[in-house]
């Protein structure tokens, strides 16, 4: 059965407003449809909901895709005459799923990085809860060349029925069906599903890489932590995206969630909870220095409990697991609390990773906005560089400047 919680996110994606992420996986060799495919279909037991879409009602359940493919959900593109990267992915950022099938889909597009290809994910973040169910994408990649094989068939989809099936069976249990009716279960995933209505949205998406060692050297300098240092950087890009659109500058409530452990966290598939932070960025402070000591302070109240998880426990996690880090991560938006600005932080690998015999030689991430957000920063590290995508409602111009510039302030004192 659906929960609320992922009720609640399902229902922010919508034909007018879709919200899903995109993983940007680029390569160092040619990976054709068909072996990407072999790969999915070998690896997508490990991540089962990728088979599955939501049906059912009054009580809505994730069920088997009786016509899932894997081909139907991988696909090639090349970029037009012109277009960039970018360009393709707000456009598609702006493309609903289907929802008669599950919500994701893979493509190969040809000309991301000059005669190579950047292998793309979509996905809805509600495919993802951290326990049974982790993102495909950490289970494709190997640390070392693992030729891919042919997909060999014998998976069936199982025949259940989630919904009015599924509540036929609880008829037997009327302990159950008491629990259910006074917890208003029913009702509440009425009204997650229906309650959100939805404009249309443009996205544009912006991105920059910053060296590891550079954030290493302003942490050290003011004694603070990595992910301080990368939010006061982002903090500076929101302030200069603010200034370009001509608005009224003003200090905006950040969504910064954190991986945090608790006792019943640490069955997960990564070992901790993502639990939702706001935090109010200093957008008005004009000293860069200043900005990171504010932000500094905020995070060392949660820093301060003990239960931050550290980020070398999230770096050396199975498997490639930014992906389920940061659908997670978007999955906090369901706690509700209204914020401008979400920003996303998920730890990778320091190692080279492979699909196939092709090497992962980037990786960059974006998550569409949605509700009250302006603009979404996802962050990411891999092979020691670190990569910040946004998507923003309004252009998103001289991001990378903004960027730069905050990193040479921090680095002279200034």
């Amino acid at each position: 059965m659906l929960s609320v919680a992922e009720a609640a996110l399902l229902a922010r994606d919508q034909a007018a407003q879709p919200w899903k992420q995109a993983f940007v996986c680029l390569l160092d060799r040619p990976v054709s449809r068909d072996h990407l495919a072999d790969r999915i279909a070998e690896r997508i037991g490990y991540a089962p909901r990728f088979r599955r879409k939501v049906d059912g009602w009054p009580l809505p359940g994730w069920t088997d895709d009786p016509g899932y493919l894997v081909l139907g959900h991988v696909r090639e593109a090349a970029l037009a005459a012109g277009e960039t990267l970018q360009q393709w992915l707000a456009a598609r950022l702006a493309t609903p799923f289907d929802h008669a099938h599950p919500l994701w889909e893979a493509w190969l597009v040809q000309g991301a990085a000059g005669s190579l290809p950047a292998l793309v994910v979509f996905s809805h973040p509600a495919l993802v809860d951290g326990y049974d169910n982790v993102h495909l994408l950490q289970e494709l990649f190997d640390e070392h060349p693992v030729p891919i094989a042919p997909a060999q068939p014998g998976w069936q989809p199982a025949a259940e029925e989630p919904g009015w099936g599924g509540l036929l069976a609880r008829l037997g249990n009327p302990l159950q069906v008491a629990r259910d009716a006074g917890a208003g279960l029913t009702g509440m995933v009425e009204n997650a599903v229906r309650g959100v209505a939805a404009a249309p949205r443009t996205h544009h998406v912006a991105g920059v890489e910053v060296e590891l060692d550079t954030l290493r050297f302003v942490r050290e300098r003011y004694g603070c932590t990595t992910h301080d240092v990368l939010v006061a950087v982002v903090t500076a890009g929101v302030r200069g995206w603010l200034i370009d659109a001509g608005g009224v500058l003003e200090d905006q409530v950040a969504l910064v969630p954190l991986a945090i452990t608790e006792a019943d966290a640490l069955g997960s598939a990564v070992g901790a909870r993502v639990a939702p932070q706001w935090i109010v960025l200093p957008i008005t402070e004009p000293s860069p220095v200043a900005r990171l000591q504010a932000i500094a302070t905020l995070t060392q109240a949660r820093a301060d409990t003990g239960l931050s998880v550290p980020v070398s426990d999230l770096r050396d996690l199975a498997g490639f697991a930014p992906p389920t880090l940061h659908s997670l991560a978007a999955g906090t938006v369901a706690a509700g609390r209204p914020h401008s600005v979400w920003i996303g932080n998920a730890p990778g690998p320091a190692e080279r990773r492979y699909l196939g015999q092709a090497g992962v030689s980037g990786f960059y991430s974006l998550l569409a906005t949605t509700d009250e957000q302006r603009c979404t920063v996802s962050i990411n590290s891999y092979r020691h560089r670190v990569t910040i995508g946004v998507t923003a409602v309004a252009p998103v111009r001289q991001f990378a400047r903004d960027v730069s510039n905050e990193l040479g302030a921090l680095r002279g004192g200034q």
